[in-house]
């Protein structure tokens, strides 16, 4: 029995078992699976082939380390670094539901990031299901941390370190930040927009949706498909490296700040885990920042809503219409954060 296990069913928390489900209902997420990713992985390409990034949004650096030689690790300084400086570092985590994209996905936001704080962003990346399934990405993702951190060569000031991710590297994030060498290192974590409770299936979480005169949601038909790639069946849904919302709150970063989008199923597990730790109803959803813990509803806004590729010039600037005040919060956030 894992220690993990071991302390949940301490704290009253029993076990909850991934159930093997029916050969249908596996074959028909294999299938639709691969097919959006050999999908997603061309149109990625081709795009990227007919739409070069400028230079100014490309990394400074792109290194690979030992300890996982097939990732691109892709870090971005600030454009008024001076040598010889120690910067607080944020390590930033793609989604793509455990399973698609690549960090290369959040070079965008990690120039803009790394321009608006003063920050060095590095751009971790991880295996995708379903060829590797939890809890082998949340591992990559501390393996690569551990590794910035420990290089020598890169200008950390290892008393300010952050975290963060979209999607499934906010989970990502969330889990990591448990780990040896990481917990009680990282002092931020911000997630946007993360799954943080794997205990329920989809239609449960869609039919508890508050707002169900929204858009349809993007992730109704897909979820079923990341569930069966990322979790195993007979692996217990309730360890905290899989859903953070069980972790104890002493095991998380003391500063966490999630952005859930208001029309996203996701959106209610992460409204409970973060007024849950700042001791508030999560029944109610306004906006707080209470201690070291933030909240904000995107509201409008579906699962994703910070990265759409593709998009015609009038909807970039109403999707960066949305975001710039959502990041400008995070911005100060994480400076109060880093500043303790």
């Amino acid at each position: 029995m894992s220690e993990t296990r071991i302390a949940l069913e301490q704290e009253g928390v029993p076990p909850l078992l991934k159930v093997r489900l029916p050969f249908p209902h596996r074959l028909s997420c294999f299938i639709g699976l691969w097919v959006l990713k050999i999908i997603a992985s061309i149109l990625f390409a081709v795009d990227r082939f007919r739409h070069p990034p400028p230079p100014s949004l490309r990394p400074t650096l792109v290194k690979k380390y030992s300890c996982r030689p097939g990732f691109q690790t892709r870090i971005f300084y600030p454009p008024d670094y001076k040598p010889g400086d120690l910067l607080p570092v944020y390590l930033s985590i793609h989604g793509g539901g455990f399973a698609l994209c690549d960090p290369q996905h959040d070079d965008e936001f990690a120039v803009m990031w790394a321009r608006w704080t003063g920050m060095l962003v590095v751009s971790l990346d991880y295996s995708k299901s379903p060829v590797y399934p939890f809890p082998i990405g949340v591992y990559d993702v501390a393996a690569l941390a551990n590794a910035v951190l420990d290089d020598s060569t890169l200008p950390i000031n290892k008393g300010k370190v952050s975290i963060g991710g979209f999607s499934a590297g906010g989970n990502l994030a969330l889990a990591a930040s448990q780990l040896p060498g990481l917990k009680g290192v990282i002092k931020a974590a911000l997630a946007f927009y993360p799954i943080v409770d794997w205990g329920d299936p989809p239609d449960e979480k869609m039919a508890r949706r508050p707002y169900k005169d929204g858009p349809k949601d993007g992730l109704e038909t897909t979820s079923y498909w990341f569930d069966w790639a990322y979790v195993s069946a007979g692996q217990n849904r309730h360890d905290p490296l899989l859903r953070p919302y069980y972790a104890p709150k002493e095991d998380l970063p003391p500063w966490i700040y999630i952005v859930g989008a208001e029309w996203d199923m996701l959106r209610l597990e992460s409204q409970k885990m973060m007024f849950g730790l700042a001791g508030l109803d999560w029944r109610q959803e306004d906006d707080f920042d209470k201690g070291t813990y933030k909240w904000t509803l995107a509201r409008g806004c579906s699962h994703g809503f910070t990265h759409h590729w593709g998009q015609k010039p009038e909807e970039k600037k109403k999707r960066e219409a949305k975001c710039e005040p959502i990041y400008a919060q995070a911005v100060e956030w994480i400076a109060r954060a880093l500043q303790e």
